[in-house]
């Protein structure tokens, strides 16, 4: 048991997330189509592994979410070529709101309808994903802070990941710590990249940052939905890295006077702060 649980939650997202790094490295509209299909469907192949093939038309929430990521990863995709001349702040933050609401209505609408709770807490993270996501793509990443945003999106999967464990809902849990191992296995080989010298081996730009973004955020609105018991305010807390993130970005904050291979792991350990908060709340709450 815990051999499968260590094989679907962890070691198996970690070898797409380096796989899906090497061939989508590079600032090409090649390398940013590619990442913005990929990252979704591997997050799909991580739902299925962990909660097996559903069946089709799905009927349980559960049972949509490797549909609807590999949905989301062709439509990313799709959308990159046709819009690749057109691609600025409005196209992506109107594609972003779009992508975060459907699926939400989606997954939980008989949720949201009779639990105030749950609709609230959903509708604040999915505004404070959607201004994110506005910010992230008016502005391109600097070099000094570009490892923050797959930085924040590591700390949020981790902190969601928590929230629904102490939450009462382990396959969430192991969901979003399989997305968790998904962007740590991407940013071990972009880390390494960049300690060997490569400036922008962080940089996720366009429908790659909002494929990263939203895979992250389909992960926590699962979790809003279906846990039991999840901290309503952990929950908030996890999705607020990319917020970190953007400020860092907006003061070029980048620590170029510590030496290189500790630039990253300073700006991961700035951003991953809203979730260790998240996580202190959700131990409060459940404990």
């Amino acid at each position: 048991m815990l051999t499968q649980i260590l094989l679907t939650t962890v070691l198996l997202p970690l070898v797409l997330g380096v796989v899906i790094a090497l061939v989508g490295k590079g600032a090409t509209s090649r390398s940013i189509l590619l990442t913005a299909l990929l990252i979704p469907v591997a997050g799909a192949i991580a739902s299925v592994s962990i909660e097996g093939f559903p069946p089709f038309p799905p009927i349980a929430a559960k049972q949509k979410l490797p549909l609807l990521l590999l949905i989301g990863g062709v439509v990313f995709a799709i959308l990159g070529v046709l819009l690749r001349d057109f691609v600025n702040r409005w196209i992506i933050s109107l594609v972003g709101v779009v992508s975060l609401a459907a699926p939400a209505w989606w997954l939980g609408r008989n949720v949201l309808a009779s639990n105030a709770t749950k609709a609230t807490t959903l509708a604040i993270v999915l505004v404070v994903v959607a201004i994110e996501i506005a910010t992230v793509s008016g502005r391109r990443a600097g070099k000094t802070s570009s490892s923050a945003l797959p930085a924040a999106l590591l700390a949020t999967a981790i902190g969601t990941a928590l929230a629904a464990i102490l939450g009462g809902y382990i396959g969430m849990a192991q969901m979003n710590g399989a997305l968790a191992a998904l962007f740590g296995g991407w940013l071990l080989v972009r880390y390494i990249a960049y300690i060997r010298g490569d400036d922008a081996a962080f940089d996720l730009q366009g429908f790659a940052a909002l494929s990263f973004i939203w895979t992250a955020a389909m992960g926590t609105t699962m979790t809003v939905l279906l846990s039991p018991s999840a901290s309503p305010a952990a929950l908030v807390l996890s999705v607020l890295p990319v917020a970190v993130f953007a400020i860092l970005n907006w003061r070029k904050v980048g620590f170029i006077n510590q030496s290189r291979f500790l630039r990253p792991l300073i700006i991961g350990a700035l951003t991953a702060i809203p979730a260790i908060a998240a996580i202190v709340i959700a131990v409060l709450a459940g404990g």
